[in-house]
């Protein structure tokens, strides 16, 4: 990883914004200390510098630190100068050093808004994320324009991506014809919900589900497919069908690009005799089974996941930079250390996330070699 690090001065003009006389720190430091500084749980741009200037002699070792080390001010208006295709690229070295299954990589898509990026002037920053879950990798990220919304940003996304063999996620929001035709485009497949913003489309599923005669042929051909789960005083059941008998849907709607099958989701809660119950729908482009479409189902939970450990272990939503570019480079960041949380080895098996930040802040020099090698 360092090594990427210090790859970026020999495109430093591609990244760095800042004019060349005016550098005291290069590019490839500053990142390298910040990445260091989130790896170990450290928040806040001050904390940021103490944590630096605590650890001088072992950050010194890997970076050039013989004019002092960076001040809180420098580290953030540095971050919020960077061109966040930087990160792109970084997202991508690890993208192509990580392994993929036989089973299509799921890419899950989903927004998140930095609450303590608002200001008295501008709306919180909000990141469309695409994320693989099977390999707890960030594949990619865009900010939502003022006066947008994900809908145009969802598209944006996707043209960045490598689509190929992978089944894309999204909520209802993304529900869209001109996204679905983005992913077919980029030779993908799509498991899209389905809601009442829907229209049409909605009620013929909901219609098509609601015969009980139709879900009793789809159990008895191996269509239905139910788990149970069992959590302290909640009992959780999931059925699942699906029906690849659409030609009439598609008649119906053509502008949905290979619409090859639809699925229903059931969720039945009972929470100490109180009985809650949920039912979604799905537009699918690919055949897969219905074992294949829980998996798919269930994936898409890995981008909300991620972003409650955004906030849990890092306190996003509570961190207050308010340059944009900052909140977005840092999100990035964030979202890399979280996955070399996870990668990093650690005296204590099942640790949590804040845990293992909290043996990298107090022995540095024990951790940092995994990532970036012996120095000196």
């Amino acid at each position: 990883m360092i090594d990427f690090l210090l790859s970026i001065e020999e495109h430093k003009e591609e990244y760095d914004s800042r004019q060349a006389w005016k550098i005291r720190y290069p590019l490839s430091t500053i990142l390298f200390l910040v990445f260091s500084c989130q790896l170990a749980g450290i928040e806040t741009w001050k904390e940021m510098e103490d944590f630096i200037e605590m650890n001088e002699s072992v950050l010194g070792e890997y970076v050039d630190l013989s004019v002092g080390c960076p001040s809180h001010d420098t580290l953030e208006r540095v971050v919020s100068m960077v061109n966040p295709d930087f990160i792109k690229e970084l997202k991508l070295s690890f993208e192509a050093s990580s392994e993929t299954t036989d089973f299509s990589k799921l890419i899950a898509v989903d927004g998140k808004t930095i609450r303590g990026n608002r200001g008295k002037h501008q709306s919180p920053t909000h990141i469309v994320t695409a994320y693989d879950g099977g390999n707890r990798i960030s594949l990619g990220q865009v900010a939502v324009e003022d006066k947008s919304n994900e809908i145009t940003a969802v598209p944006r996304l996707l043209r960045q991506l490598d689509l190929r063999k992978s089944v894309v996620t999204i909520d209802a929001m993304g529900t869209q014809t001109d996204i679905a035709d983005v992913i077919i485009g980029g030779k993908g497949d799509y498991c899209l919900a389905v809601k009442g913003n829907q229209g049409t489309l909605h009620e013929d599923i909901d219609l098509y589900f609601s015969d009980a005669k139709l879900l009793s042929k789809l159990t008895e051909k191996g269509c239905h497919y139910q788990t149970i789960e069992k959590a302290r005083s909640q009992l959780e059941v999931r059925d699942y069908w699906v029906s690849h008998d659409v030609r009439w849907l598609s008649q119906r709607h053509p502008k949905w690009k290979k619409l090859r099958g639809i699925g229903m989701t059931k969720n039945t809660i009972d929470k100490d005799g109180v009985i809650t119950e949920e039912v979604r729908y799905f537009i699918l482009s690919f055949k897969g089974d219905v074992q294949t479409f829980s998996q798919v189902v269930r994936g898409h939970w890995s981008v909300e996941s991620l972003h409650w450990l955004l906030d849990v272990v890092y306190r996003e939503d509570k961190n207050q930079t308010l340059d944009k570019r900052a909140a977005f480079n840092l999100n990035a960041i964030r979202k890399v250390c979280l996955y070399l949380l996870q990668t990093m080895t650690f005296p204590k098996e099942k640790l949590s996330y804040r845990r293992k930040q909290r043996y990298i802040s107090v022995h540095l020099e024990h951790y940092l070699p995994q990532l970036f090698g012996n120095r000196g």
